[in-house]
């Protein structure tokens, strides 16, 4: 969610910021050759593929080599070139900012991921280090589930046993809302059926609510119902939603043998 609307936020700024710099640079456009000024605008694109990712790279290369052709190459104020030298340095400007932003992105995509494996590790690490099987197993739950709408895309979780009785809820509203009528399947957490083949695996959950299967083995223990909050779902998102209930099904499993064990 954040780094959407950082991504957002670069998208705007960067070609703004390509414009502007184009104003700054008018000054010096008659002390030296437009090539000389294009180390400026890579530096630019380079800056933004970093913070905002690919398309608010690419929009800062595609402004900054519109910027040098309006401001700092002959005629000036003019999208037209006159000195072939001044052509050279248009395309070369395009093309290395191009691919400064394909390759500066990368690396923003790879920290992003990184940053998304770590929330990850983090709720597991958690789980397990503040479960204590001595206490109550609902408020347990019902905290792994406040710490799963906050890390994730969600709106609401419900925990319920095979007969659809709720266990646990992020939340009194989520504990209210009617059961979710469609089934999501797999890692990808995807509609089942033809929907399957139309909903990416980066668009929201479904905010009229998704059931996952808690499953140990074979064997069904219940439901864990979702439901999104309409930002886009990540593959990451959404494996580590269909891990959470495969840890819940162990949980569950537990809970079962202790309460047999009392009895």
């Amino acid at each position: 969610m954040e780094d959407e609307s950082e991504n957002l936020f670069y998208l705007g700024v960067g070609p703004l910021a390509a414009i502007l710099l184009g104003v700054a640079l008018v000054p010096l456009r008659g002390l030296t050759t437009a090539s000389n000024l294009t180390f400026f605008f890579l530096a630019l694109t380079i800056t933004v593929a970093e913070f905002g990712g690919r398309w608010a790279a690419v929009a800062t290369a595609l402004c900054s080599a519109l910027s040098l052709n309006f401001f700092l190459t002959e005629p000036y104020r003019r999208l037209a070139i006159a000195d072939k030298h001044d052509i050279i340095a248009f395309l070369g400007l395009t093309a290395c900012g191009l691919i400064a932003a394909a390759l500066g992105s990368k690396r923003g995509e790879r920290i992003a991921q990184l940053r998304v494996a770590r929330k990850r590790l983090e709720l597991f690490h958690a789980t397990f280090a503040e479960w204590n099987p001595g206490l109550a197993t609902e408020p347990q739950l019902e905290k792994l589930l406040r710490a799963l709408r906050e890390a994730l895309p969600l709106g609401g979780l419900a925990l319920r046993e095979h007969r659809d009785h709720a266990i646990a809820t992020s939340d009194a509203a989520a504990g209210m809302r009617s059961l979710p009528e469609t089934i999501l399947e797999a890692d990808a957490l995807v509609p089942r059926g033809p929907l399957s083949r139309v909903t990416g695996r980066g668009a929201p959950l479904p905010e009229a609510g998704g059931r996952i299967a808690v499953m140990l083995g074979t064997q069904q223990l219940g439901w864990l119902d979702v439901w999104g909050n309409g930002l886009p779902a990540s593959l990451d998102s959404r494996r580590t939603l269909a891990d959470v209930a495969r840890l819940m099904a162990v949980l569950l499993a537990s809970r079962g043998r202790g309460r047999r064990s009392q009895d």
